[in-house]
């Protein structure tokens, strides 16, 4: 019989609740059908896939992905991809530097490390009134949630999907209407029935998701300007 090869596990921190999670890199089959998904342009075998394969990378069987919000698996994937394929990652900038009166515009490249993530957190009350007497509860989309918005046609229907999406209940003086007690058409219906003061107030919730951000310091080879940068593009993270 062949040996198992034991794989190492590190710890990290998921963002939305600080708590310490086992996770071990990926494997080439698991790395494999990543790619597999990639290549076949399938939002819903992409997002199955990812689940699927940080599901898999979790030590910890007490944590529900299905019930993590979109960043927890951002980051969880995001980790797996430092530990298993390399913290170190090759990406191309565009030099803005002002030279004689003309933008250098030079596409240089450069590493950033992974390791140095930062999350980007607002505290906000999730409770947001939108009238004297409705109180709306906010949550953070699930993955599969967020993923699938994403695919939205319009930014204006992107933003009601996030902002239905991200809806726990809807308080009304005394009762509360939580979402088993309503239609995904009642719940649309509601947003799309606010003025556009009341659905601002539910728009900041979502203009300020939680969100990632490696800073990292690269010097044009054509003009010599010092760029301090901030990177936030974590779509190439997939392989």
């Amino acid at each position: 019989m062949l040996p198992t090869i034991e794989l190492p596990t590190y710890i990290v921190k998921l963002p939305s609740s600080m708590k310490d999670v086992l996770i071990r890199p990926f494997t080439v089959k698991e790395e494999k059908l990543l790619l597999m998904a990639l290549q076949s342009e399938d939002s819903k075998e992409i997002i199955h896939t990812t689940k699927q394969v940080i599901n898999n990378c979790l030590v910890n069987k007490d944590v529900d992905i299905e019930k993590l919000p979109f960043f927890d698996i951002d980051y969880l994937f995001i980790a797996l991809r430092g530990k298993s394929v390399g913290e170190s990652i090759d990406v191309s900038f565009k030099c803005n530097n002002q030279v004689d009166g003309n933008t250098c515009g030079n596409i240089f490249n450069t590493k950033i490390d992974i390791a140095s993530i930062k999350t980007i957190k607002e505290e906000i009350d999730p409770k947001i009134k939108v009238t004297p007497t409705v109180i709306v509860k906010m949550k953070y989309p699930t993955y599969s949630t967020m993923k699938t918005i994403m695919d939205s046609d319009t930014e204006l229907n992107k933003k009601i999907h996030m902002i239905v999406g991200s809806i726990e209940y809807i308080q009304e003086k005394e009762k509360i209407h939580t979402l088993k007690d309503m239609t995904r058409d009642e719940l649309y219906g509601f947003v799309e029935g606010l003025t556009q003061d009341q659905f601002k107030k539910l728009e900041y919730w979502v203009d300020n998701f939680p969100s990632f951000v490696v800073t990292a310091e690269a010097t044009c080879k054509k003009c010599g300007f010092l760029h301090r940068l901030e990177y936030s593009d974590f779509t190439t993270f997939f392989v």
